[in-house]
């Protein structure tokens, strides 16, 4: 199972897209999947490479770091108390305000694009989306997503 319940968050109040993201990566570190570069590797790569997409009835976004930061593939949930602003994938001078982030820690080169392929499938979704955001434990959020995440 690539979601692992220890990188659940739910709620994470944050200032900023670069506090949201490092405050998700932060368990990956601490639960052995990423080296200690990892939380400010993604938030790095977020500058040069927007995450942030547009979903149905919400916003997401897929912070992840380049492969040498990860020791082992996981993927983790946020789900984010207030707006902060993220960059659009594709086109970074649109603002989004995501809600959920799907942080990625991938060690496979071949794999990320199909993780983020995996997880681009669920936009359009709104009521699964939705009922990841009214999600109050990570144990209700993994048990929403376990299955279609891997």
């Amino acid at each position: 199972m690539l979601l692992k319940k220890e990188l659940i968050l739910i709620g994470v109040e944050s200032d900023n897209a670069d506090n949201a993201i490092v405050t998700a990566a932060q368990p990956f570190v601490s639960a052995g999947y990423a080296k200690p570069t990892f939380p400010q590797a993604v938030a790095d790569r977020e500058l040069m490479y927007a995450t942030g997409l547009p979903a149905a009835g919400m916003d997401i976004a897929m912070p992840h770091a380049a492969r040498d930061h990860v020791t082992q593939t996981a993927v983790g949930i946020a789900t984010l108390k207030s707006d902060v602003t993220f960059r659009m994938m594709g086109d970074p001078s649109t603002t989004l305000h995501p809600k959920i982030l799907f942080t990625l820690a991938i060690a496979e080169a071949h794999a990320e694009l199909a993780m983020i392929q995996r997880i681009m499938a669920m936009l359009e979704d709104g009521e699964l989306l939705a009922a990841c955001c009214a999600a109050t434990t990570p144990d209700e959020l993994y048990d929403l997503m376990a299955e279609r995440i891997g």
